[in-house]
This record gives structure tokens, C-alpha cells and sequence, in this order.
């Protein structure tokens, strides 16, 4: 019987090792490949679903603004003609009665009308807006006001001042009259006083003009919202009410373009939307139309060329690889329509 023995491997030759390297090295690359794709996909896709959350956060919280321009409980329309505004300056921060105020950037950090100096560092080419009325829809019920003499001039009693501090301006009204002043005293209990020695503005005359027992009061607040580079250098869209200093609200919006829609022939209806250094009267202005330009936070993310991208009408090739996104929305101004 004759016996075969196995025959074993006794080794690799020179070129079946640098056969098995090369397909290995090959093997190697398309998993370097495959995962550095999928991680570029990753950014990529977290990037775009951070853009879509800031804009659509950004667009959402200037309408509800917008919109509410002018607000003031019941006189918003009844008492348009009857009011007693009793502060010593009517200057842009105190003017309640424009409700509504653009600024448009107009050349290297030139803004027409001129910025007021509660606007600080805006982002060259990029508009401002301003909006007054109530900071919020909550109202507080006036229980007791004394005629006093001048009538109107005694202390206001209501049911619950805990939201309301020193120096606040506010609006109280009985839906037949409303007057504006500013609150002087240091709130410890449920006592309104309007005094003419202390605050800024002040108020003129402690007289209200009339009895607002039953009535209803609101604060009021001036609040510019606009972009400017945040302590990353990252630009932002930020508020600022009165002068207080000012608050980012969303990292990554660029720009902020704005239009005002007009109604000039008497009649309600639209006729043009201007920018805001056309506009000749701003109680003519029914809607705005907002434009955002948001960008991602991360560069590199359009690895073969920059995105182009069409703002305000224009095409634009940035000099980064970054990803952006334009937001765009008309707001009617719900209290200056029928």
C-alpha cells in the first residue's frame, strides 16, 4: 500500500506577499473611502438639519413680533385717537406712536434713516428693524384710581404688580382712552406710581387726564432686533430693548434684508413694498417682508466649490465652503389691517 502524504504550506513566495499587501492596502482604501464619505455625509446632513432649525426658529419668533405690532389690548383701535402720553421725550426709543420703524443699510456702514445709538455694532449691509407695543399679551387689572387734582394724578392700585418693575413704561387704558407713563416708584405691593422727578425718560405731567378704575394696563417695550458678530465673531441675529445691552437670539444668520408693504392710496389694499428709506409714512405700512441668510457653523462642507446662492435678488459666490439657507416670509401687520 503505498502512502501520499499531505502537502503543507511551507511558506509564501516574494510576490504572492506583495500580491496579498496590494489587495490588502486596496481593501484598506475603499474603507478609508467609505468612511470618510459617510462622515462628510454626516456633517453634511447634521449642518443642513441645524440650518433648517435656527431659520425656522429665527422666521418664527420675528413674526409673532411683527405681528403684534401695535398691539395694545382693547384701545388698539378704539382708543388710536385718545391717547394721553404723559413722557417727557418722544424720541425714537419713546415714540409709541410709530409702532413700526425700518432702518436700510445703504453703503459700507451707512443705514438710512441714521441708526439710533441704542443699535450697537449692526453688521455692515445688513437692515435694521424696530418694533413698539406690548411686551407681552398678559394684561393687570386696575382696581382703584382716584381722580386727584389735576384729574388722573393719584397712585394706581392693581390686582397684581409682580411682573411690573421700576421705571417700566406702561399703558393703561379703558378701551374709550389710554395713557402712557412710566412707573417711578420701587414695587413692593400693588401700587402704581407715575411721578415727574425720577426716570428716563420721565414723565412731563402726573396727570393721566382721567379716573382708570376698572381698567386694564399693559407693558410697553421697544425692541430693535438686527445682526451682529457675537463674542466668536460668529455673526447672529440679536434684540435689544430700549437701551439695554443687546441679546443673541440665533448664531449663524449673515444678513437680514426687509421690505415694507404700502398702502398709499387710502384704501387698505398694498400698492408697492419699499425698503425703509422710501418709506415717507410708516403708519402706511401693512406688512414686511423678512429675508434671513443663515450659514452653517462648519467650513469645508462643499468640498468641490463654494455654494453659489441667490439673496435679495442677487447671486452671490462666497468665499468659504460653507452651507447656507435663505429664509423668506411676509408678515401682515394684524392691527393696521381691517
Amino acid at each position: 500500500m503505498i502512502k501520499r502524504h499531505a502537502q503543507f504550506q511551507q511558506g509564501l513566495t516574494l510576490i504572492e506577499l506583495m500580491i496579498a499587501m496590494v489587495l490588502g492596502l486596496a481593501t484598506l482604501a475603499g474603507i478609508i473611502d467609505i468612511f470618510v464619505s459617510s462622515k462628510q455625509m454626516y456633517r453634511i446632513q447634521n449642518e443642513r438639519a441645524q440650518l433648517q432649525e435656527n431659520g425656522q426658529f429665527a422666521i418664527q419668533f420675528l413674526t409673532n413680533k411683527i405681528r403684534i405690532a401695535g398691539y395694545n389690548g382693547c384701545s388698539t383701535r378704539s382708543a388710536a385717537s385718545a391717547v394721553t402720553n404723559t413722557l417727557n421725550s418722544s424720541s425714537y426709543l419713546w415714540d409709541f406712536n410709530t409702532f413700526i420703524q425700518g432702518v436700510e443699510a445703504t453703503g459700507t456702514n451707512i443705514w438710512t434713516p441714521s441708526l439710533d445709538t441704542s443699535i450697537s455694532s449692526p453688521l455692515n449691509g445688513s437692515d435694521v428693524l424696530t418694533v413698539r407695543g406690548i411686551a407681552n399679551k398678559s394684561t393687570i387689572a386696575v382696581t382703584a384710581h382716584p381722580d386727584g387734582s389735576p384729574p388722573g394724578s393719584a397712585n394706581i392700585e392693581v390686582t397684581d404688580a409682580s411682573g411690573l418693575e421700576q421705571y417700566d413704561v406702561v399703558m393703561v387704558s379703558d378701551c374709550l382712552a389710554s395713557a402712557i407713563f412710566q412707573i417711578t416708584n420701587s414695587i413692593n405691593e400693588d401700587n402704581i406710581e407715575h411721578d415727574t422727578e425720577a426716570g428716563t425718560p420721565g414723565n412731563a405731567s402726573e396727570s393721566l387726564a382721567k379716573n382708570y378704575s376698572g381698567a386694564e394696563m399693559m407693558k410697553l417695550v421697544t425692541t430693535s432686533y438686527f445682526i451682529k458678530d457675537n463674542a466668536s465673531g460668529v455673526p447672529s441675529l440679536y434684540q435689544a430693548v430700549f437701551n439695554d445691552p443687546p441679546q443673541e437670539l440665533v448664531e449663524g444668520v449673515e444678513n437680514m434684508q426687509l421690505l415694507y408693504g404700502v398702502a398709499s392710496n387710502g384704501d387698505e389694499a398694498i400698492d408697492q413694498y419699499q425698503t425703509a428709506n422710501a418709506v415717507s409714512n410708516w403708519d402706511n405700512v401693512k406688512s414686511v417682508r423678512v429675508s434671513l441668510l443663515l450659514r452653517s457653523a462648519e467650513d469645508d462642507l462643499t468640498v468641490d466649490s463654494p455654494q453659489n446662492y441667490l439673496f435679495n435678488n442677487i447671486s452671490v459666490t462666497p468665499t468659504d465652503n460653507r452651507l447656507r439657507a435663505v429664509y423668506t416670509r411676509t408678515i401682515t401687520l394684524r392691527n393696521r389691517v381691517p
